[in-house]
This record gives C-alpha cells, sequence and structure tokens, in this order.
C-alpha cells in the first residue's frame, strides 16, 4: 500500500482550490456560448429575428434561431430588450503612411531685384505606387473610436496611390483584444482630383497592354457612369486641367507594363475580376474619371465620395458597374438649405452604396456614444432599414471578398456581433457589449 505524505496531500489541495477561483482569460474562457431572448438583425435572408437565441461554439456561430437547443454545459447571457446585430465593417478606414502628398515643382520669382523660389501650388495627390502593409505599423493606429462604435473589421485605405490591407479585430491571450492585419494584399486605390497626374495613373493602367502608347477608342458607351460620364466639352481621355500636358506621366510601353509589380493587379481591374477603388474630391473628378473608365468595358469601380458631390453626378452613375461608399449622413443640397437623403435617391436608381462611418472624422467622434445615430436619421428619412442595416456590414463584406467569415450572423460565420441596449436605429441606440469570435470585449 501506498501511503501519501499528509504535507503534500494538502499541497494538493490547495492547489485545486486555488485553480477553481482563478479567473479564465478571454481565450480560456467557456467555448460555448448561448445569448438569449434578444432581437437579432442577421444581415442575412432569415433577416430579423424575435426573441431569439444565438448559440457560439469555438469563436463561430453554432446555431441562431427561435427554437435553437442549449446545451447544459453552455454558458447563458439574457439578453432580453436587447438588439444584437453583425460586427460592423468599415469598407474605408483612412489612415496616413506618410506620403499621401508630393510636391509640385518649384517656379523662379524676381521681385525688386532679387529672385525667390517658391512652390508651384499646393501639393499634389502621390502618383507612386506604395503597399500600406510595408509602410504602416498597426500599433501605431488609434483603432479606440472604430472599435468603440461596433466596427470589428477594417478596409484600411490611404491617399494617392496604394494596396489596401484587410484589418480585424481579434484576441490575445496578453493584451485582449487587438487589431492585427488579416490580408495585406487589398484592393487597389487612386486618388484622383482634377489634376492630370492623378487621372493618368487610371488613364494609363487601364490601357491594355497592346494598346499603351498607341491610339485608344473614345467610346463612352461602357462608361461606369453611365452615357453622361464626360463632361460639357471635355474630350474623351483628356481630361481639363491646370497642370500642363508636360508634367503629364507618360504612357508605359508594353514591355514595361509587363515588367510592373502592379500589372497582374490593373490586369484583374481590366477584366472586371476586381474593382478599383477612386476616392474623388469633387464632382467634376467623378466625370473625368468615368470618362477614362469608359474605355475599359469590363472594368468595375468603387466610387468614394461625399453625398452633395454624388448628388450632382447622380444621373450618370450605373448600378452595374458602380458601389458607392459615402458616409451615412444626412446632406445639404449644393448652395441651398434643401436636406438631401443620397443613400435613399442611390437606392431608387438601384446603384449599389455601403457606408464608411469613419468618413467625416467630426461626426465620427461626436456621435462615439451614439454610432448608428447617422443610419437612424437616414432611416427616419426614408431610406430602408434592412438596406442601412446591409450598407454597414455584409455589403462591404461583399465588396472586399470576405463575406464568407463575417458580414452577417449565419452558421459557420465568426461571431463578431455587437448587442445594442435598444433598436439601433434608434438616435439614442448605445453599444452595451462588443463580442469579438464569441467573447466578450471590454473598452
Amino acid at each position: 500500500m501506498r501511503f501519501i505524505n499528509l504535507d503534500q496531500l494538502k499541497l494538493r489541495c490547495l492547489a485545486i482550490v486555488m485553480l477553481w477561483f482563478v479567473p479564465l482569460s478571454p481565450l480560456c474562457a467557456q467555448r460555448t456560448l448561448a445569448i438569449m431572448g434578444a432581437t437579432i438583425e442577421t444581415a442575412s435572408e432569415k433577416g430579423t429575428l424575435k426573441n431569439a437565441t444565438l448559440l457560439i461554439k469555438d469563436g463561430k456561430i453554432e446555431a441562431i434561431g427561435t427554437d435553437v437547443k442549449i446545451p447544459v454545459s453552455a454558458q447563458v447571457v439574457n439578453a432580453t430588450g436587447k438588439t444584437i446585430t453583425p460586427g460592423f465593417i468599415d469598407p474605408y478606414y483612412v489612415v496616413t503612411i506618410g506620403r499621401e502628398t508630393q510636391a509640385t515643382e518649384t517656379r523662379t520669382v524676381v521681385f525688386g531685384g532679387r529672385v525667390f523660389t517658391i512652390g508651384g501650388g499646393a501639393p499634389s495627390i502621390a502618383t507612386t505606387f506604395a503597399k500600406i502593409a510595408d509602410s504602416l505599423d498597426v500599433t501605431k493606429v488609434n483603432w479606440q473610436p472604430a472599435c468603440r462604435s461596433g466596427i470589428t473589421t477594417f478596409h484600411v485605405v490611404a491617399g494617392g496611390y496604394a494596396q489596401s490591407l484587410i484589418a480585424k479585430r481579434v484576441l490575445d491571450s496578453d493584451i485582449g483584444a487587438d487589431v492585427e492585419v488579416q490580408e495585406p494584399l487589398g484592393k487597389v486605390l487612386v486618388t484622383v482630383t482634377n489634376e492630370t497626374k492623378s487621372l493618368d495613373v487610371l488613364r494609363n493602367n487601364l490601357k491594355p497592354a497592346d494598346s499603351r502608347g498607341g491610339t485608344r477608342s473614345t467610346s463612352t458607351s461602357g462608361s461606369p457612369f453611365g452615357s453622361r460620364g464626360l463632361p460639357i466639352g471635355a474630350r474623351p481621355g483628356v481630361a481639363p486641367s491646370s497642370t500642363t500636358t508636360a508634367n503629364a506621366t507618360p504612357s508605359p510601353t508594353p514591355s514595361s507594363a509587363s515588367a510592373s509589380p502592379t500589372a497582374a493587379l490593373w490586369a484583374d481591374i481590366r477584366d472586371g475580376k476586381t474593382p478599383v477603388f477612386v476616392n474623388v474630391n469633387n464632382a467634376s473628378a467623378i466625370l473625368h474619371a468615368g470618362a477614362i473608365l469608359a474605355e475599359s468595358p469590363k472594368a468595375k469601380v468603387v466610387l468614394i465620395a461625399s453625398g452633395p458631390n454624388v448628388f450632382n453626378t447622380l444621373e450618370s452613375l450605373d448600378g452595374k458597374r458602380t458601389t458607392v461608399i459615402l458616409p451615412p449622413t444626412i446632406d445639404l443640397k449644393p448652395n441651398s438649405a434643401i436636406r438631401l437623403n443620397v443613400p435613399k435617391m442611390l437606392s431608387d436608381k438601384k446603384v449599389p452604396f455601403v457606408f464608411s462611418q469613419s468618413l467625416g472624422q467630426s461626426d465620427f467622434q461626436t456621435h462615439q456614444p451614439t454610432p448608428l445615430f447617422g443610419p437612424a436619421m437616414l432611416v427616419r428619412a426614408g431610406l430602408d432599414r434592412q438596406e442601412a442595416l446591409h450598407a454597414l456590414t455584409i455589403g462591404p463584406a461583399k465588396l472586399l471578398g470576405i463575406e464568407k467569415e463575417v458580414g452577417s450572423l449565419e452558421v459557420g460565420k465568426q461571431a463578431d456581433l455587437v448587442v445594442f441596449d435598444e433598436d439601433p436605429f434608434s438616435v439614442t441606440a448605445g453599444i452595451e457589449q462588443v463580442y469579438i469570435s464569441g467573447a466578450p470585449i471590454n473598452e
């Protein structure tokens, strides 16, 4: 018979008691969670579910509905009176990578017999290609305002000409919630103004390789902005600008184009396999970009613009090839006090749109306690509720090609979700809890 030392027995008993009371980290928490009694906005074909249960296992949605059987071992959260939505996806989250602008050429001025060298004007948009993943330290970005607003996935972009990345909130065993790069090779981004250099990024890269340096078709029938994509008095492929043609970027030769690191990216855009994201700063730039894109009949564009600029060019937009990203706000008609519900107008015209909550940082910061104030006002003004939810969740997910993982509350998807204390499209609704992969995050 084996005898156990009494002191050893005491130590073992003490260890067991200590383990019983030690709190578990988020990653070691109970693996099955049931949130019951809530109204669930699925952003899927199931629509809105009343008094429903969401069952989460190992960070993914195991079941969802009004008749879900809850395992005896599951941790149960009573969410009666609350509303659950998918975690929000920001399709255009702007960061600074240090080269958004480039200095323009200098000029010499003689005044009073003295020679002065001054800049040629305001800095122009950067037209050299950059991969954001190579330049950005995600630990240096202030993600907190977005995270507190229920954003769980970010399409990280920068000004100028670049390739985006996709970042997502994750759980870290040491620091809890964090943001990490999920996909470093994202979409092609082009910032377009009335300046020839920025327009040439589109113009030169959208030419088929066998036509570069040669003549181009002047047809506008394939414009993603419709038949009115050309400004009055403008010639196809030529954008009026204060910048002289001497400063325009020369067209690459076929051999140089094939050697370019971006050649494959632009080939996919020309073939319509992926859209190009074009940020425009005025209505005229929308029309200039439309005239250029008219020469690539398969190309699709994601247009990032303000509500008033979209309103001014609404009749030129073609919903078959164009998706619009805009801030979720009520706008004013240019030079008037008339209020505009631009998303509703896009909906009526069958032009797809999605919301970027971070566009317009002042509103983003102001409405952080009630993050859906803007979309709620649009819904009150006539925008369909499900369309508003779609524009915040599954719409951006499809645009970025990540809809199989996030964007809606469906079986098998990541359990990223936001719990509101009331109807999220009430202007006073606040966020009560955010879950990442089924674990609650405390901000």
